[in-house]
C-alpha cells in the first residue's frame, strides 16, 4: 500500500516477488527524537547478530550464483553493520600487506604509509558514498524505497570476493585475473539482488544499475593500479 500513487497497477505485480527483498520496506526509527542517531543505542540493532548470521552471509557471497533468495532478501528484516564494518576493515588489511609485498618482489623494500592511509579512505569511503548512491537512486529516481542499511549491508558483504583475490594479486603474474575476478564477482553479487527490483521501473532502474557496473569497474581498477602495478 505505502506504493501506491508512485507505481501505477501494471507494475504492483512485479513489485509482488522483490517486496522480501527490501524493497517498500521503510527503515526502523528508533525512539530518541532527532539527535537519536548520536546515541549508541541508535546503531546497537545493526551490530545484534551472532557468528552464525556473518558466516552465513559471507557464504552467500560465494554461493549467490545458486537458485535461491538474494542476499538483500535474507537480510531485509535484519541488516548488520558488524559484518561490513569487518569485511571492509580485513579488506584493507589485506590490501596494505599484499600491495607492500608486491611492491617488494618487483623493486625491494619501500613500505609506503601513505599507501595504507589511501586504502582506509578509499575502502571505507566506497562502501558508504556506493551505498548512499544506491539509496538516493531507487529513492528519488526509480520511486522504490530500498532500506539504506540493506544496502549498506549488500555492498559491505560483496568486499568478502575481494580478500582472496587481493591475496593472489601479490604476485605479477596474477594480479589481472585475480583483480578482474573479484571485481566481476562482486558486481554480480551486488546485481542479483538490485536486479530484481527494476521489475516495476526497469526504464528508469536502468540507468541506475549502468552507474553501479561502472561505479565498480572505476573502483576495480584502481584497486589494481594503486596497489598492484609495481613490476
Amino acid at each position: 500500500d505505502g506504493l501506491d500513487g508512485v507505481i501505477g497497477d501494471g507494475e504492483k505485480d512485479g513489485l509482488m516477488d522483490v517486496e522480501g527483498a527490501g524493497v517498500g520496506v521503510e527503515e526502523p526509527k528508533p525512539a530518541g527524537g532527532l539527535c537519536s542517531c548520536l546515541t549508541v543505542a541508535y546503531y546497537q540493532p545493526y551490530f545484534d547478530v551472532d557468528t552464525v548470521d556473518v558466516y552465513q552471509r559471507l557464504k552467500s557471497t560465494v554461493t549467490f550464483m545458486k537458485d535461491e533468495e538474494t542476499f538483500l532478501a535474507s537480510v531485509t528484516t535484519k541488516p548488520d553493520a558488524y559484518g561490513p564494518f569487518w569485511t571492509a576493515t580485513t579488506l584493507i588489511f589485506i590490501i596494505s600487506a599484499t600491495s607492500n609485498i608486491s611492491r617488494y618482489l618487483a623493486k625491494g623494500y619501500n613500505y609506503d604509509f601513505e599507501l595504507v592511509s589511501f586504502c582506509m579512505s578509499f575502502i571505507y569511503g566506497y562502501l558508504v558514498v556506493l551505498a548512499t548512491a544506491l539509496w538516493a537512486g531507487f529513492t528519488y529516481f526509480v520511486k522504490i524505497p530500498v532500506r539504506y542499511m540493506s544496502l549498506m549491508c549488500l555492498v559491505g558483504y560483496s568486499y568478502a570476493l575481494y580478500i582472496p583475490c587481493t591475496i593472489l594479486a601479490t604476485f605479477s603474474a596474477l594480479s589481472w585475473p585475480s583483480i578482474v575476478l573479484a571485481g566481476v564477482g562482486s558486481t554480480l553479487f551486488v546485481l542479483k539482488s538490485i536486479v530484481p527490483v527494476i521489475q516495476a521501473r526497469k526504464d528508469k532502474a536502468v540507468t541506475v544499475l549502468s552507474l553501479l557496473v561502472a561505479a565498480q569497474a572505476v573502483f576495480m581498477l584502481i584497486i589494481k593500479f594503486k596497489f598492484y602495478s609495481h613490476s
